[in-house]
């Protein structure tokens, strides 16, 4: 296939080079609209959520936004193709300042990620900042750019001193967010009040742990957020002055992007916008933030909502918000008066934190995080189901713990047959479903929707507890398959022609019917590992003669409250791992989840013997003394 490019009488042809650059310059449009795509997912769900400090989820500092930035800002990085016109010069200038901009959107993320691993993000970024500064200045040396060369210079400028700041961020924001989630944990671990009472307070108070809020509350997120908004007002000096003047014949000639050039300043024009919009938004939606005591990290949400009712402190008045911008206005300009190359990060933050007028005072309290934190905690409570069946179930067959119990031979009959194997969610699920398949529904009815209001709670146990081997893994993940998906009703007609005629079926009685189900369960083929659970709790079952269904049932029932209740009484021990074992940056997830798995199991308090952590203060769910069951 012959093509453009061969030599010709000697020559190089080279008349096609430049073909695919337009189609090229449509790719950094649509990284460009990719990474504002990114931005604008963000801030939704950080509206959405009510975390004013914009958290960075998909658009953080890792290798999918560097490289798709890598992209959109190809521009600044060319050294050779000519930019003849206004808009092709302005292109350098979009795509330099959406990496500034970028730069400073990635911040708040370098408190969620660990330490080896956000400094080899960092270490990246500063290569691609690096890379773009000293091409920028390559550029203005051999006249490449040759327009709005103060602007680039300024810019380049803000992009450099917002690398220094994160990299005074990234070394020192891991120990503060160490001591913060040690701080939850111990108040876990060893403060006063039930389990409920102590989750609850913690979850409010992960508000304020959350390490990209950390970062955000700072001081020096001012000056981050200033360089952005300077950057920004550069560029759109820049383009209304270009708008405004409508010339773009400054020389002859078009650049190789050709029509793709307009789209490209557009898209990274906006970009930039709505990117600075957001950082400045960041910047004053924070308060001072500083936490004070006052009774709230130790009492109850209930305790926390009346002092927030009741304390003018918490009341944001018009003063208060007056007062409030004040202050940033002044902390801005201490900023950057502050802003001298001899003075490190750490003495200019000190600066600006021991101004007076912009020192938070003993007496003030974070009044959002705490209300929101309590707002949110109390949409999502209500949505939880109580578990009435259980309560039922639990009241009508309570857990017995004698040695000849249903459940005792059952783990005595496991260990004869595979020693040293360990009951999990599947042997509870497979015992649900023999039930439902071999005996009639006006009497298991109890049991799937019992099973229902605490299968999480189930699994939540099982995953935190169980030993991390290959074969629990899949235990676990087939005991989910097997309620969520898969229901074995579809195997009692193919049980049934096992034993001939079905009519005879039909005529034996209830007993022998759901005896022939259960042998028959046995013959079936499954995956390896139900199969094998299922043989032996078939087994099990079979060893035993029963006068009647209802006694058949009855065992089922009273195995199935046992080994629920073997699983439940290890919640708060899974809890208290689950928060232990948690990153700073997941305490918050992981504590709303530990509540709402506590939030179904609440009312079973009185019919559980609950196994508490050792080494913990606490000795019961929500109630002030330990009930006698």
């Amino acid at each position: 296939m012959g093509g453009q490019g061969n030599c010709v009488d000697g020559k190089l042809d080279d008349s096609g080079y430049s073909s695919p650059v337009p189609l090229i310059g449509l790719y950094v449009t649509g990284a460009t609209l990719v990474c504002l795509l990114f931005i604008l997912v963000d801030v939704f769900t950080s509206f959405r959520s009510r975390k004013r400090w914009l958290p960075c989820r998909l658009f953080s500092l890792n290798s999918i936004t560097l490289t798709l930035l890598s992209i959109a800002v190809k521009l600044p990085l060319d050294l050779t193709s000519p930019m003849p016109r206004v808009q092709d010069q302005l292109s350098k200038l979009t795509g330099t300042t959406l990496m500034c901009i970028c730069t400073g959107i990635f911040f708040p993320s370098l408190g969620t990620y660990r330490e080896s691993e956000c400094f080899n993000n960092m270490a990246a970024l500063t290569i691609f900042v690096v890379t773009i500064v000293v091409n920028i200045c390559i550029q203005m040396h051999t006249g490449l750019i040759f327009l709005f060369q103060a602007e680039h210079i300024t810019i380049i400028c803000c992009m450099t001193i917002l690398l220094v700041a994160l990299w005074y961020f990234a070394s020192e924001i891991h120990s503060q967010n160490e001591v913060s989630h040690d701080g939850i944990k111990a108040f876990i671990m060893k403060g006063r009040g039930s389990m409920l009472h102590r989750l609850r307070v913690s979850y409010v108070r992960g508000y304020d742990s959350n390490p990209q809020f950390m970062l955000c509350r700072r001081p020096l997120n001012t000056l981050v957020a200033t360089l952005c908004v300077i950057s920004a007002v550069v560029l759109m000096k820049v383009a209304f002055r270009y708008l405004v003047s409508r010339r773009s014949d400054l020389c002859e000639g078009v650049s190789v992007y050709k029509w793709s050039m307009i789209s490209i300043v557009v898209s990274q024009i906006i970009a930039v916008v709505v990117g600075c919009l957001a950082i400045t938004f960041r910047l004053f939606s924070m308060n001072g933030h500083r936490l004070v005591d006052y009774g709230i990290r130790q009492e109850g949400v209930e305790d926390a909502e009346a002092i927030i009712a009741n304390n003018p402190i918490f009341r944001r008045t018009f003063f208060f918000r007056l007062k409030f911008y004040s202050r940033k206005i002044i902390e801005i300009f201490v900023t950057w008066i502050s802003l001298l190359p001899s003075l490190p990060f750490a003495c200019l933050e000190g600066c600006v934190e021991s101004f007076p007028e912009i020192r938070q005072g003993e007496e003030e309290c974070d009044y959002w995080t705490w209300k929101n934190g309590l707002n949110d905690m109390g949409r999502w409570i209500k949505k939880i189901d109580a578990s009435n069946h259980l309560i039922k179930l639990l009241s009508r067959a309570p857990p017995l713990h004698q040695d000849d119990s249903p459940f005792c031979q059952l783990k005595a009959y496991y260990d004869s047959r595979k020693p040293g194997y360990q009951m999990s969610s599947l042997s509870v699920v497979l015992l649900v479903r023999i039930a439902t398949i071999s005996i009639s529904s006006s009497l298991t009815a109890s049991l799937p929707n019992s099973l229902n209001e605490v299968f999480e709670v189930l699994q939540f146990v099982d995953r935190k507890l169980s030993a991390s081997s290959l074969e629990n893994k899949k235990k676990f993940i087939l005991a989910e398959a097997l309620w969520k998906r898969e229901n074995f009703n579809y195997l009692r007609p193919k049980i049934v022609k096992m034993f001939g005629n079905n009519d005879e079926f039909e005529k034996q009685s209830q007993l022998n019917q759901s005896i022939a189900i259960i042998k028959g369960l046995k013959e079936v083929s499954l995956s390896d590992y139900v199969q094998h659970e299922l043989a032996m709790m078939t087994d099990f079952l079979l060893l035993r003669a029963y006068e009647s269904i209802q006694e058949l049932y009855g065992c089922i029932e009273q195995l199935f409250v046992d080994m629920l209740n073997e699983f439940l009484i290890q919640l708060p021990n899974a809890i208290f791992r689950e928060i232990i074992e948690s990153n700073a940056e997941d305490c918050e997830e992981v504590v709303k989840f530990a509540l709402k798995v506590l939030y179904k199991v609440e009312s079973l308090e009185p019919l559980v013997r609950w196994s508490f952590p050792v080494g913990t203060t606490i000795t019961h769910l929500t109630f002030n003394e330990l009930p006698n069951v």
